[in-house]
């Protein structure tokens, strides 16, 4: 069984979040085994100490309430600029669901301001996805 093919995406963007302000996309996991989820930034100019001053996943057994760190989920962003490059950073958190809370949340503070977007990839359903709405996307091309 090709785990990909029966996935569910989860994607949040917003075209604009000031330094030091908070994204946080919630991602409710029911029925799924796995996340993979990637926290993209846009390039940036100016250098600063890191790409992020927070980026790490919450869970909850409640949609929009009682948030708490997932220990191991709390990641360290890296320094520099990005002046020419087509993306500014990408973050990625592997999540075994079992034993977690229903509900993850991806909170990141960026460093500058910039574009993100979020995606989660859940995988290992209980029922794949067979529809593109099922599989959270427009359209499904497979081969």
């Amino acid at each position: 069984m090709n785990h990909a093919a029966g996935a569910k995406s989860a994607t949040k963007a917003a075209a604009s979040v000031a330094a030091n302000a908070t994204h946080s996309h919630e991602i409710d996991t029911s029925g799924f085994k796995y996340a993979s989820i990637d926290v993209v930034y846009s390039p940036f100019t100016a250098a600063t100490a890191s790409y992020a001053s927070v980026l790490k996943i919450q869970e909850s057994d409640a949609s929009g309430s009682g948030q708490a760190d997932v220990s191991g989920l709390s990641v360290t962003a890296g320094a520099g600029s990005t002046t020419g490059a087509s993306v500014g950073a990408i973050a990625r958190f592997n999540v075994d669901l079992r034993g977690r809370k229903r509900y993850l949340t991806v909170v990141t503070s960026p460093g500058n301001t910039v574009a993100i977007v979020s995606n989660a990839r859940l995988s290992k359903a209980e029922q794949h996805a067979v529809t593109a709405s099922e599989a959270g996307v427009n359209n499904v091309a497979s081969l």
